[in-house]
């Protein structure tokens, strides 16, 4: 009895503190980014997307570190991660992580790798991130290094035959080119109130400075500055009702003006051990008819086998266009 009390008392307090982190005023030095297009969180891994991209208490194993560092603990010994992401049908991404754990199962270490884009803007990044468990509480910080190289794309006066060729060159000479750098800080916790309810939160981008170097044949020097990718928390408790059925919800509160509060609902389903079918929904806070819905599925080896092995996919559609994703697990 004392230690649910005592689950419940810290429940309570981290609670209040994030609904105090919540308001605007938190958060100034925080700037948007001017290329809103850069360095965008997709949320990737297929078994979460698919779970209305409530991952922030749900996630375990090496695609947590990309959702919540306090869950990168692989419960079944280390873990591979390989995912691949059609965003919107423009945008690919691939994805590495892996997640290891350490002495007296009560520690994790992860690392990952990511590339997106191509010659127009080209991302990278990577990150490490690292885990510890204090009782019922999982507690985890990641780092991240992010680069990008936008404008390399080849552009023809040919292509562009409407205009003139005075009008095509001067467009051409006014393409912007440049690269990008910085680093990335997170932080998040996982709370085990009970055998099937998990609270968790994270703070993504607590600092995020990123470095611009541009430049043009129209405008002759490079042009530099500097500005902070946007701080966001989420937090969200998932509920295992048995085996077979559970439940997941996540908010995250809009924390500087012109973000876009959401919450994330998902549900999954295991008919048999080795497949999950999973649903959800991500309802975006802005005023407008653009929700999101998801629906994948997963299929793992049964445990009578020495493989592990698990490939899950994920089909979001929302008003703009349709992304898919698919990742692979593998047990090492």
């Amino acid at each position: 009895m004392k230690t649910t009390i005592n689950r419940m008392k810290l429940f309570k307090i981290i609670t209040g503190l994030l609904l105090l982190m919540a308001t605007p005023g938190g958060v100034k030095a925080q700037q948007l980014s001017s290329i809103p297009g850069a360095f965008v969180d997709v949320g990737i891994g297929a078994s979460i997307a698919a779970y209305g991209y409530a991952g922030t208490a749900s996630s375990r194993g090496a695609t947590a570190l990309n959702w919540n560092p306090a869950g990168i603990y692989p419960e079944e010994g280390p873990e591979a991660t390989f995912s691949f992401v059609d965003q919107l049908e423009i945008v690919e991404y691939g994805y590495f992580s892996l997640s290891v754990p350490l002495w007296e199962n009560r520690n994790a270490f992860a690392l990952s790798a990511q590339v997106s884009g191509d010659e127009s803007l080209l991302e990278e990044s990577v990150s490490v991130g690292y885990a510890h468990r204090f009782g019922f509480v999982w507690m985890g910080v990641s780092g991240s290094y992010r680069r990008a190289v936008y404008g390399k794309n080849a552009l023809r006066a040919d292509d562009y035959v409407i205009f003139t060729p005075d009008e095509v060159t001067a467009g051409l000479d006014r393409q912007v080119s440049g690269t990008a750098s910085g680093f990335g800080l997170d932080a998040g916790i996982q709370l085990l109130l009970t055998d099937g309810v998990v609270f968790g939160v994270t703070a993504r981008n607590m600092a995020a400075p990123i470095a611009w170097s541009s430049w043009s044949a129209a405008r002759p020097g490079t042009k530099e500055y500097s500005e902070s990718i946007p701080l966001e928390v989420a937090m969200g408790i998932q509920y295992r009702l048995s085996d077979k059925l559970a439940g997941s919800i996540e908010w995250v509160p809009e924390i500087k003006a012109g973000s876009i509060s959401r919450i994330g609902i998902g549900a999954a389903f295991n008919p048999v051990t080795i497949l999950a079918i999973r649903a959800g929904r991500l309802i975006l806070q802005d005023g407008f008819d653009n929700d999101i819905n998801t629906f994948g599925f997963g299929l793992k080896t049964p445990p009578s086998m020495d493989l592990r092995l698990r490939a899950d996919y994920a089909f979001i559609t929302g008003n703009i266009a349709r992304t898919q994703q698919v990742s692979l697990v593998i047990g090492l």
